[in-house]
């Protein structure tokens, strides 16, 4: 089913070109199984043989990330917990979707609070489910829509630059994205703890 999704992600590109960019990069944050791994490099790629333009399809990946992201903020923010909780564990089966996943994003959000909308774009999952605790809680839109484009903007560049870069060979970025996830917790856990070390001895 992956397979077959991330065909008609690559046809549609091919096909209608920057709208067809935004509307895979919202699929893929309506759906997380569809991986952006799997998409970006491959955007990337048909940006180098001169066919789009690898700017423009950051931004329009980017736009539609914020579309999908704004979907699951609002769900949060309209639904709450036990509504979508209610939702998700009877349809979830049909969208791939665990509400152990969303929980696990909510940790993650109560654990770092604003920070994780910037720094959960670049973690698997991570950067789908974090705007919905976003939205349980209420967070303001306007720091929400700015982390959210900031964290978009470097995670869909960095892989539309590597498959731009490798050219026909782009489907070899994939496994190097693939297992990194840990990595990045570590690497966010300490940034956290640097800031409160540095907040702390500006206290003293």
């Amino acid at each position: 089913m992956i397979t077959a999704l991330i065909s008609f992600a690559q046809e549609l590109v091919l096909s209608v070109g920057y709208p067809g960019i935004i509307f895979v990069a919202f699929l893929e944050n309506f759906f997380p199984p569809l991986p952006s791994e799997a998409i970006f490099p491959f955007m990337g790629f048909i940006a180098s043989g001169g066919k789009l333009k690898l700017s423009l399809v950051v931004v329009a990946g980017v736009i539609g990330t914020y579309v999908g992201a704004l979907f699951w903020y609002f769900a949060g923010y309209l639904l709450g917990a036990s509504n979508l909780k209610a939702l998700i564990v009877r349809y979830g089966k049909l969208l791939r979707i665990k509400w152990v996943e969303i929980e696990r994003a909510q940790q993650w959000f109560e654990r770092y609070e604003a920070p994780v909308i910037f720094f959960g774009r670049l973690i698997p999952l991570v950067r789908t489910f974090i705007s919905i605790p976003a939205g349980f809680v209420r967070m303001s839109l306007v720091p929400f829509s700015i982390l959210t484009v900031i964290g978009s903007t470097i995670w869909i560049g960095i892989l539309s630059y590597a498959g731009f870069i490798m050219g026909e060979h782009w489907e070899l970025v994939t496994p190097y994205f693939e297992g990194y996830q840990r990595v990045f917790e570590f690497l966010i856990l300490g940034i956290v703890i640097f800031f409160l070390l540095k907040r702390l001895k500006s206290t003293r």
